[in-house]
């Protein structure tokens, strides 16, 4: 069935114009929830750029320059503002078209992990999972973060079964990208490239020639935004000054016990000093956080736990409607997401099981991003949209999952039919 020329392909259309109506219908239904918090600063910051006034700050006086967020986000946005679409809907169904990429490219990626019919099974997930749907109307960051990790990780297949300079190239690259729309998006680097080089080759120069091509591509993408950012602020700033503020709301007395306990506290943030640059506040911020981190050691463990609780959402779910309706996902659809991801993660972890009895070459790959997102909320703070980097992953291995679930059953329904035919040949003529 799964031979047939082009059967795969026609599959994987319908499928994805499913994906994109769902999301469509969603961002128009979603047109008039309240734009606030980092949202509303991607939006800004989008329109500053398209009228040709660089990366600042939107709501300082006077003007400073910025790059609170990684830029790529904000990039496209500005793409869309260029060519009218401006509005908050129109960026709304840009999400949308981005997240049916994100659809084919998990379609893609489960067929090269186990079967056309896992790759078809994996993206009708995908077409109708509401973590994913919610997060392409959010107006967030997380739908291009989405979409680039899966491409990561369909090139990062490709390097493993036919390791080539080029696919090393386009690793490097695409993870540049993704760390340019998250900063957490540089762990691949090290969590993927460097076992994806180690096993191209048995030779040290193959492998060191691969790395060095990831590396190259990496660069090439990463140091332009990093030199205007050492050109533009006091303080070195590698992608994005929010990387070191996030420390002092993360680790402050309102989140390391009580109801916020792992969580993320932005009054906890210092009052900015006069002539201070961004890069000097958050640093100094960042400063604030480690120090109490290390007069607070004892209660890292537990808290800890609770971030870990809840970025899988298994803890603090009611306030995680609330947080993440201030992220832009209504607390209506987003109590149906957090079900339907219990769901998917069951589902994944028998995906594993099937990967390893199968000694799969593609286990780690799709493992990556879930260690990087568990090590981000460990180091940072719990919340939903941290899970997004591994969502891809999830889901390919819930389709994988269902898929070896059906080959059982299938072998199964054959067995009893196929024992007849094999008494009756051995039976006297």
């Amino acid at each position: 069935m799964w031979r047939r020329s082009g059967a795969f392909e026609r599959g994987l259309g319908l499928i994805a114009l499913v994906a994109l109506a769902v999301r469509g219908a969603y961002a128009v239904w979603n047109r008039a929830f309240l734009v606030q918090g980092d949202a509303m600063t991607f939006h800004q910051v989008a329109q500053h750029l398209a009228d040709g006034a660089g990366f600042i700050q939107p709501f300082t006086v006077p003007v400073q320059p910025t790059a609170e967020h990684p830029p790529l986000w904000e990039v496209v946005l500005a793409g869309a503002d260029l060519v009218g679409a401006n509005g908050y809907l129109s960026h709304r169904l840009l999400g949308a078209l981005i997240g049916t990429v994100t659809v084919v490219l998990i379609g893609l990626l489960a067929r090269v992990v186990a079967s056309p019919r896992a790759g078809l099974v994996a993206a009708a997930i995908a077409a109708a999972y509401p973590i994913l749907v919610t997060a392409d109307g959010s107006l967030m960051s997380e739908t291009l973060y989405g979409a680039l990790v899966a491409a990561a990780l369909l090139v990062a297949m490709r390097m493993r079964r036919a390791p080539s300079v080029g696919a090393a190239l386009g690793f490097g690259a695409l993870v540049a990208l993704a760390a340019l729309t998250r900063g957490e998006g540089l762990g691949l680097i090290v969590l993927l490239g460097v076992p994806l080089a180690w096993w191209a080759s048995d030779s040290w120069r193959r492998r060191a020639g691969m790395l060095g091509a990831m590396a190259a591509a990496f660069l090439v993408v990463l140091v332009p935004w990093t030199i205007r950012n050492l050109e533009t602020f006091q303080d070195p700033v590698v992608i994005s000054t929010n990387s070191s503020g996030v420390w002092i709301g993360a680790n402050c007395p309102a989140v390391y016990s009580g109801s916020l306990i792992g969580s993320w506290r932005f009054q906890c943030y210092l009052p900015r000093r006069a002539g201070e640059d961004e890069s000097q506040y958050f640093n100094r911020n960042r400063d604030a956080g480690v120090r109490y981190m290390r007069h607070h050691a004892s209660r890292l463990p537990v808290v800890m736990v609770n971030r870990v609780e809840r970025m899988l959402d298994v803890g603090h779910v009611d306030q995680a409607l609330f947080l993440n309706a201030a992220e832009g996902r209504p607390a209506r659809p987003m109590r149906w997401a957090i079900r339907s991801a219990w769901l998917v993660m069951l589902l994944a972890i028998a995906g594993i099981v099937a990967l390893v009895r199968r000694r799969s070459d593609a286990l780690w790959i799709l493992l990556a991003p879930v260690v990087l997102v568990f090590v981000t909320a460990l180091a940072t703070y719990g919340n939903t949209r941290f899970r997004q980097g591994a969502e891809p992953s999830l889901v390919v291995l819930a389709g994988v999952a269902l898929d070896a679930g059906w080959a059982l059953l299938a072998a199964r329904r054959a067995a009893p039919a196929a024992a007849p035919a094999r008494t009756e040949a051995s039976s006297p003529g």
